[in-house]
C-alpha cells in the first residue's frame, strides 16, 4: 500500500519537461519586467543620477585646483568643459562679494552665464553655505524664457545647477557648475517601442530554447527511468543511455555499471544456493539412507554403518560452522586474540595431521624453511585455521603427482622483516580474471577450479576474513596448466 502511495505520488508530480518550459518562462518574464521598468520608468530618475555624479566629479576637481594660477585653471575648467558639457564658473569670495576667476560656456541655455544680478550670486553663496558647502537646483528653461516663449517652447527641459564652496590659501572660492537635463520623453517613446518587439522576440526565443533545452535533458532521464524501472523488476539486461550532457553521460555509464555488477552478485547468489543446497543434500541423503537401512534390515546397525552417519553428521556440522564464521567475520563480530607464538612450530604441526593422508593415499607434502623457527604477534588459533585451510585448498586441487610444497621465507621491508608463507599446489591453475574472485564464497571457475567433495567451499573465504582482521597482505597466482600459489605475510616479532 506504501509503495501504491509513492507510486500515486509520482505520477501526479510535474515532469520535468514541464518545470523546464516553465522555468524560462518565468525567466523571460523577468528579464522583460526588469527592462520594461528600467527603461521607462527609471531613466529618468537613473539620468539624473548620472549627471548629479558627473557634475560632483567635476567638482571635486576643481575644488582641488582652485589655489592654482589663473592660467592652469583655465585651461582645466575648458577640458572638464568639453568632457562633462557642463558650464563652469569660479569666483572668489571677499567680504561677502564674488570676483570671477575663471568661466568657460557650452550650453545654449547657461543660468550661470545669464545672471544680471549679484542678489542671485549671492543667494546660491547663502544657500551653500547654510548646506555645508554644497548646493543643487533644479530650473525650468521656460522659467529663463519670456512668458510667450516659454508656452512656444514647451518642453525644453531643465537646467541643474551645481554649488560648491572650498577654502583655500588664497581664500574662499565658490564653484558653479551648469549642466542641461534634456527631455527624455521622446527617448522613452522610442525605448518602448523598442521594448515591444524585443520583449516579443525574447519571449518567442525563450519557448523555443526551453523546449529544446528541455528535450536535451529531460529526454535521457526519462529512458534512464524506464530502464531503472526493469532493472528494479530484476531484467538487469538494460541499457542506460544519458545523452550528449556530461551529467546524465556519468550518470549512465555507473547505473550501466551498478546493472553489471548487479547481474554478477545475482549469478553469484543462485550459485550459492545451488552449492549450499548440494553440501546439505549430499550428506542428509546419506545419513537418512543409512540410519533408514539400519531401521529396516536386520543386522545393518554396524558400526562402519554408524561411523558413516557420524562422519556425514560432522560434515554438517564443519558446513554449518563455516558459514556461520564467514557471517561473523563479515559482521565485524569475531575479535582476536592476539599472542606471540613460534610461527614455523605451527607450520610443521599443520603438516603432520596430513602424515595419515600422505601415507594412505600417496601426497607428498614438503616443507621448505629458509632460515630459523620465525615468531610472530597474532591469534595463533586463526593463523592455524588459515594454514589449515590454505593446504585443504591446495590438496583438493593438486594435480596428478599428488604433490604440495609449504615454503616459509623471511622478507625484509621499509617497515621491517616480514615472513612470507606460501603453498603451492600443481593443479589446472586459475584464469587471471578470475584471481581476485577466489576469495569468494563458493566461487568456482568452470573446468579449472572445481571444489573436491570433502571441502565445504567457504575456505578461502574464511582464509581471506582472518588475513583483513589481521592486516596482513595475501594473494595468489596461477599459471593455467601449471598450478597455483596462494601466499601470506605477517611481521615478524624479535624477541
Amino acid at each position: 500500500m506504501k509503495r501504491t502511495a509513492v507510486d500515486k505520488k509520482t505520477r501526479r508530480g510535474i515532469g520535468l519537461h514541464t518545470r523546464l518550459l516553465v522555468s524560462y518562462a518565468v525567466f523571460a518574464v523577468v528579464v522583460l519586467v526588469l527592462l520594461w521598468v528600467s527603461q521607462t520608468f527609471l531613466l529618468d530618475g537613473l539620468y539624473s543620477m548620472v549627471k548629479h555624479n558627473e557634475l560632483e566629479k567635476c567638482a571635486d576637481v576643481l575644488c582641488e585646483n582652485a589655489s592654482k594660477e589663473p592660467e592652469y585653471l583655465a585651461e582645466l575648467t575648458e577640458e572638464l568643459s568639453g568632457k562633462y558639457s557642463t558650464c563652469v564658473s569660479i569666483y572668489n569670495v571677499k567680504n561677502n562679494r564674488g570676483t570671477r576667476v575663471v568661466s568657460e560656456h557650452v550650453n545654449s541655455f547657461c543660468f550661470l552665464h545669464n545672471m544680471t544680478t549679484e542678489d542671485m550670486l549671492g543667494k546660491l553663496y547663502y544657500d551653500a553655505r547654510k548646506n555645508d558647502g554644497v548646493y543643487t537646483e533644479r530650473i525650468s528653461l521656460a522659467s529663463m524664457l519670456s512668458r510667450g516663449e516659454a508656452e512656444s517652447d514647451g518642453g525644453l527641459g531643465e537646467i541643474v545647477v551645481y554649488v560648491r564652496l572650498v577654502s583655500t590659501d588664497r581664500g574662499e572660492h565658490m564653484v558653479l557648475l551648469n549642466a542641461e537635463m534634456v527631455p527624455l520623453d521622446s527617448t522613452v517613446s522610442t525605448l518602448r517601442l523598442q521594448l515591444v518587439y524585443i520583449s516579443i522576440i525574447l519571449f518567442v526565443v525563450g519557448i523555443i530554447l526551453a523546449a529544446v533545452m528541455s528535450s536535451v535533458v529531460a529526454k535521457p532521464i526519462r529512458n534512464m527511468s524506464r530502464e531503472a524501472a526493469k532493472l528494479a523488476m530484476g531484467n538487469y539486461n538494460v541499457n542506460f543511455d544519458g545523452g550528449n550532457c556530461k551529467e546524465t553521460a556519468q550518470l549512465s555509464e555507473t547505473l550501466n555499471h551498478a546493472a553489471y555488477e548487479l547481474s554478477k552478485l545475482d549469478k553469484m547468489q543462485k550459485d550459492l544456493i545451488a552449492n549450499i543446497s548440494h553440501d546439505l543434500r549430499t550428506p542428509l541423503t546419506m545419513i537418512a539412507g543409512y540410519t533408514e537401512a539400519m531401521r529396516d534390515l536386520p543386522g545393518e546397525a554396524t558400526p562402519e554403518n554408524m561411523q558413516i552417519v557420524i562422519d556425514e553428521t560432522n560434515r554438517l556440522t564443519s558446513l554449518v560452522n563455516d558459514m556461520l564464521e564467514v557471517s561473523r567475520y563479515q559482521g565485524g563480530a569475531q575479535m582476536l586474540n592476539v599472542t606471540r607464538f613460534n610461527f614455523t612450530e605451527v607450520i610443521r604441526r599443520t603438516i603432520d595431521r596430513y602424515a595419515k593422508l600422505r601415507e594412505n593415499e600417496g601426497y607428498s607434502i614438503t616443507f621448505e624453511n629458509t632460515g630459523d623457527d620465525v615468531y610472530v604477534e597474532a591469534d595463533e588459533k586463526r593463523i592455524l585455521q588459515v594454514v589449515y585451510n590454505l593446504m585443504n585448498n591446495a590438496i583438493n586441487y593438486t594435480g596428478e603427482d599428488k604433490s604440495v610444497r609449504v615454503r616459509q621465507r623471511v622478507v625484509s621491508t621499509d617497515d621491517g622483516d616480514e615472513v612470507m608463507l606460501e603453498v603451492r599446489d600443481t593443479g589446472n591453475g586459475i584464469p587471471e580474471e578470475a584471481l581476485p574472485l577466489v576469495w569468494e564464497r563458493y566461487y568456482k571457475v568452470h573446468d579449472f577450479h572445481k571444489r573436491a567433495n570433502m571441502g565445504t567451499g567457504l575456505g578461502l573465504s574464511i582464509v581471506k576474513n582472518i588475513l583483513i582482521l589481521h592486516g596482513a597482505r595475501f594473494g595468489v597466482t596461477s599459471t593455467v596448466g601449471k598450478g597455483s600459489c596462494f601466499w601470506f605475510r605477517l611481521r615478524v616479532s624479535k624477541p
